[in-house]
């Protein structure tokens, strides 16, 4: 069975892109009936930090992204945090027969010196390479710099004019010399510890990882690893490589086009399975018109084949749209539940329960995108603006022939009589349409909701006023 990993490093938060790259590792496995695992790539000391990981675990539960093993759950591979791995000595061993077979070698070259090639291939118009010296130094010279204490790092050997062949799970056959690589490569820094790409071959080859899905602006690390794989002896994974998902103007998404974190979009009111339904469709479609699906469907439909070669472009009004369809959905129970909580949060009502706020919610539900537009939905609703209407040109129809007038007076006289009281909605129907000589439909219609809620949009207005009913002190 295959056995896929997401592998985030603890810097920041879940963006989008990455929870992409997860959901779509994880209904990989899911289909297969793999396993999926969670490693954290810890080994930029100076900015990963613990509650950069709990943060970005939290993002991924609230997903419903679940995984077989990882450094919460344990596991036969662990450990699970490249830091931790650093200490059981796993990356020493692979760099020692590197060594061994004279793959590798320690490189002496200062910044300095690094800083003057670089400078001088620009100068010439060539791409830089890096040719050092000291992959050609004899032992003597090499113990005359340990004994002055001089600093080091591990280079691999990188072998000259050596094709190399990927057949790419989503973008087919891709080819790349060993000469187009930049040269011998760190894959130990001054500091002892491993570099990104000797660490992922390590990990992935002792996690007994069998597909690697990742965004395509990994590619170019895969010549690399590949030859670390040949180098080290072990059997590489099979490779997929994701479309990238760009802003509307087809650059790289950033904080600038809105909200990037999955964090902000749980914060705005957004439901993990909208989110979920509308990250499975960048860059991937079954074939089909369908554009609503439960998580249980995708797992269903996910076949890798159907992954597109090309950039995806982040829509947040399709987003809005995919989570409204979702909220929609919701069961009753759930939707007075959720939508009771934002009206609390709004200070509308007091409490997220009682008659009023199952009406209220129940008729929300229907009409907001996002939870978090809920209070300004209900507000709205409830709120009564009689001048402004009466001022409005898009109503000023109904104010010239009288139709509001005389609406107007019929509902005064209802009241007087109390009817109100019952609030049935449907007598009251018929009683204006008889008052005003048995007008129908839109023109009977039309300006009572416009006497009563000040708008010519709206929720129907038997709930509405199955909804007013209950208003009470909460």
């Amino acid at each position: 069975a295959p056995r896929v990993r997401f592998a985030p490093s603890p810097t920041g938060v879940l963006h989008v892109g990455g929870a992409r790259t997860a959901l779509f590792n994880w209904l990989f496995a899911q289909s297969q009936g793999g396993q999926m695992i969670l490693r954290i790539e810890d080994t930029d000391e100076a900015r990963s930090t613990a509650e950069s990981e709990a943060a970005i675990l939290d993002s991924l539960r609230w997903c419903g992204i679940t995984w077989d093993e990882g450094p919460d759950v344990g596991g036969p591979f662990g450990p699970y945090r490249q830091t931790d791995r650093i200490k059981s000595g796993i990356y020493r061993r692979a760099l020692d027969k590197l060594l061994a077979e004279g793959k590798a070698y320690m490189c002496f070259l200062t910044g300095d010196e690094l800083e003057e090639m670089r400078e001088k291939a620009t100068r010439n118009e060539q791409a830089f390479v890096v040719d050092s010296p000291w992959a050609r130094a004899s032992k003597a010279e090499v113990k005359e710099m340990l004994d002055k204490g001089a600093p080091y790092v591990y280079r691999f050997r990188v072998p000259k004019g050596r094709s190399i062949v990927m057949e790419d799970l989503v973008l087919g056959e891709v080819c790349k010399s060993s000469d187009d690589v930049g040269g011998d490569f760190v894959i130990v820094r001054r500091s002892g510890v491993p570099m990104y790409n000797f660490c992922v071959v390590v990990d992935d080859a002792h996690m007994q990882i069998t597909h690697v899905f990742r965004a395509q602006e990994h590619l170019e690390n895969t010549p690399k690893q590949l030859l670390l794989y040949e180098a080290l002896g072990l059997p590489p994974p099979k490779f997929g490589h994701m479309p990238l998902i760009l802003s509307p103007d087809r650059t790289k998404l950033s904080k600038r086009d809105g909200a990037v974190a999955v964090g902000d979009y749980k914060q705005l009111g957004y439901l993990p399975s909208g989110m979920v339904n509308y990250l499975a469709q960048l860059g991937w479609n079954d074939g089909t018109t369908k554009e609503i699906y439960t998580v249980e469907e995708l797992v269903e439909a996910f076949r890798l084949e159907r992954m597109s070669k090309v950039a995806a472009i982040f829509d947040h009004e399709k987003l809005k749209w995919v989570n409204g369809n979702h909220l929609r959905r919701l069961s009753d129970e759930d939707a007075v539940e959720m939508i009771g909580a934002e009206l609390v949060k709004d200070g509308i009502v007091r409490t997220a329960s009682g008659e009023f706020v199952r009406q209220a919610a129940l008729i929300l539900k229907e009409r907001i995108s996002v939870l978090s537009e809920a209070g300004a939905a209900l507000r709205r609703m409830l709120a009564f603006d009689v001048d402004a209407m009466l001022a409005d040109e898009r109503f000023e129809k109904w104010v010239m022939d009288g139709s509001i007038e005389e609406t107007a007076r019929c509902l005064l006289a209802a009241e007087a009589d109390g009817e109100f009281e019952a609030l049935n909605f449907k007598k009251l129907v018929e009683r204006i349409s008889e008052a005003r000589g048995g007008v129908k439909k839109k023109k009977l219609l039309a300006p009572i909701r416009l006497c009563l809620t000040s708008d010519d949009q709206g929720p129907n207005m038997v709930r509405f006023f199955e909804m007013l009913r209950h208003v009470d002190d909460n």
